[in-house]
């Protein structure tokens, strides 16, 4: 069989493939069979697709990153996750691979690029390989016996291999289109939740998810998010970070780079109590409220604190893991922000105090999923029950003043330009704060 007349037979089955399901059972049960017939010929043709060549003295490393490739070629960096899924593993011209997305990247390096790519430099073909025998010797010539001609079983074949290749070829006619459509499903679930912003809070959600999935017993009071790491402060220290997180002082610091977090884990919604407070040296930082000790103050500017607590209460309420939250505002709300229908807003301490079916004196033992925001002055003995309830909730509920207090277990003091203070914690927030509100738009 000729080597045109097997591929135009190849092209016609990837033609059908693409079409329909049952020309896609078809074309892949020819293919199989075909294989057979034409060693060496088939197996040599590969689909006309889209290529870049990285520019440079082939070998050199280049500057350029896997976001910078696709910024390049496919207008958009965010999209590299589809240049890598093509290319990874795959051969280059000077044997090379490209196996993780840190690696450097060399001149002379060719890759397969996805439908949407843009650039005038992008060559439509079949695109360059390693040249064979790449740095091994040649090997010595075999003698070898003329072939025997057969003229019985099917198709050239012995009965037992004609057989094979076609429960083969069943097998592959069943498990192909199913392999197929799995991964469609997959690309099409990933298109529709769209790459976090880098230094965003959306990586921290990310990046908390997998921490929950390899280490729920790491407990974090503080995260710095940075366009290319999430930085997390934890209370107990760990020294022993799972991948892709490093350790460091002593493990009180967890750290890992955005990209290498795994964006099909699924552990829950994070942590509820997140707030950011500002930025340190330019990167977003936020505290989790939930891990005070005690009450949370806010002191200072009396303006600027209640402005704060209602970025505070924003924040943590358009958050997916709000929703088993109960918000509990306690005293009458700042005129500048007018209460939600998921806060519920209440005179004095009692209500939170109090709570049917907590025996016979009516008062809980701990507060579950509860943020409660202090807004008037409370008499010394219900701040120190709120203070106890807060501190025994491990990490489940805060208590947040708008004034100072004497049992608080944190003290953020805040300036009249909304820059904070936030003491015990370590964190050395930039000051003057950003421009605007101190937490911007963050509703979906």
């Amino acid at each position: 069989m000729s080597g045109v007349f097997v591929r135009r037979l190849l092209r016609t089955a990837f033609a059908c493939a693409s079409r329909t399901a049952g020309g896609g059972l078809l074309a892949v049960a020819a293919v199989f069979l075909l294989l057979p017939l034409s060693a060496g010929t088939a197996s040599a043709v590969e689909p006309s697709v889209p290529y870049w060549v990285v520019p440079g003295e082939p070998g050199a490393v280049s500057d350029l990153t896997l976001p910078g490739v696709a910024d390049r070629v496919l207008g958009d960096s965010q999209r590299w996750p589809e240049i890598l899924e093509l290319n990874q593993g795959r051969i280059q011209p000077d044997g090379g691979a490209l196996t993780d997305p840190a690696q450097p990247i060399r001149a002379g390096w060719v890759f397969v690029l996805p439908e949407g790519a843009t650039s005038g430099e992008i060559r439509v073909g079949t695109p360059p390989a390693a040249r064979p025998n790449e740095g091994q010797p040649e090997a010595p010539p075999v003698d070898r016996p003329p072939p025997v001609a057969d003229g019985g079983g099917i198709l050239g074949l012995p009965p037992f291999t004609a057989t094979w290749v076609g429960v083969g070829a069943v097998l592959l006619a069943v498990a192909v289109p199913m392999l197929i459509m799995l991964v469609r499903r997959r690309r099409a679930a990933v298109a529709a939740r769209p790459a976090p912003t880098p230094g965003s809070r959306q990586v921290l959600d990310r990046a908390l998810r997998q921490l929950t999935a390899q280490a729920a017993q790491a407990k974090v009071y503080a995260a710095l998010i940075g366009p290319e790491q999430v930085s997390l402060r934890l209370a107990p220290a760990l020294p022993d970070a799972p991948p892709p997180w490093r350790a460091r002082q002593q493990g009180a610091i967890w750290e890992a780079p955005s990209l290498q977090f795994d964006e099909s884990v699924d552990a829950g919604d994070g942590l509820p109590l997140l707030a950011t407070v500002g930025t340190v040296e330019g990167e977003l930082a936020v505290v989790n409220l939930g891990r005070a000790p005690g009450i949370v103050a806010l002191t200072g500017d009396p303006v600027a604190a209640m402005r704060t607590a209602r970025a505070f209460l924003d924040e943590i309420g358009w958050h997916a893991a709000a929703a088993s939250l109960t918000v509990s505002v306690v005293g009458p709300p700042s005129p500048m922000w007018p209460p939600s229908e998921q806060v519920r807003v209440v005179p004095d301490a009692r209500p939170v105090l109090t709570s049917p079916g907590d025996g016979a004196t009516g008062q809980p033992d701990v507060l579950h999923d509860h943020l409660v925001l202090v807004t008037t002055t409370l008499p010394q003995a219900e701040l120190e029950q709120l203070g106890a309830l807060a501190a025994a909730s491990v990490g489940t509920a805060a208590v947040v003043v708008v004034g100072d207090v004497p049992n608080a277990a944190w003290r953020f003091e805040v300036d009249a330009d909304g820059t904070l203070d936030v003491g015990v914690l370590g964190l050395d927030l930039d000051s003057p704060a950003p421009s605007g509100r101190l937490v911007p738009n963050l509703r979906r």
